[in-house]
């Protein structure tokens, strides 16, 4: 029952920021449902043993998959999709936990915690970037060959 709250918040953290973003009320509900899948990458596999940053990464790469595909689909630009597709993933509780740690005065384990939200940080963003630089590279080279454009040299 607890996972299925979480999964629900999920959906409604991203569709409430795709509705802040001013997301054409259309694409809402994929948007939300973007997030949602990557939320829930993120979830399974930091419950099977995966690394934290890792399991980021991975839910940063099925983010930008699926909003590419829906970009395409839906003619939209991926952005509406991206956006509230990776809010899920950030590492807000590990940074108010930075912050806590620093204000306490336990130098280290701020250290520590804050390099890790960092890491979480530009796991989801180097995911994004990979993931949408090569769908559209690979949507290029399908373009390229549909169209006998192929350059031989």
């Amino acid at each position: 029952m607890v996972l299925a709250a979480k999964i629900v918040a999920a959906f409604l953290l991203s569709g409430a920021i795709g509705i802040l973003y001013r997301v054409p009320r259309s694409v809402v509900f994929y948007s939300s449902l973007n997030g949602t899948i990557s939320w829930l990458i993120l979830y399974s596999l930091i419950e099977n043993g995966v690394n934290v940053i890792t399991a980021s990464f991975c839910g940063s790469l099925a983010v930008g998959i699926i909003a590419e595909t829906l970009a395409r689909l839906l003619r939209k630009p991926s952005t509406v999709f991206i956006i509230p597709g990776f809010i899920p993933l950030v590492p807000g509780r590990e940074a108010y936990t930075t912050m806590r740690y620093m204000v306490e005065g336990w130098q280290l384990e701020a250290l520590s915690m804050g390099v890790q939200t960092l890491l979480m940080a530009g796991a989801i963003a180097f995911g994004i970037i990979i993931s949408i630089s090569g769908y559209r590279l690979a949507a290029s080279f399908k373009f390229r060959n549909e169209t006998g454009n192929v350059d031989e040299n």
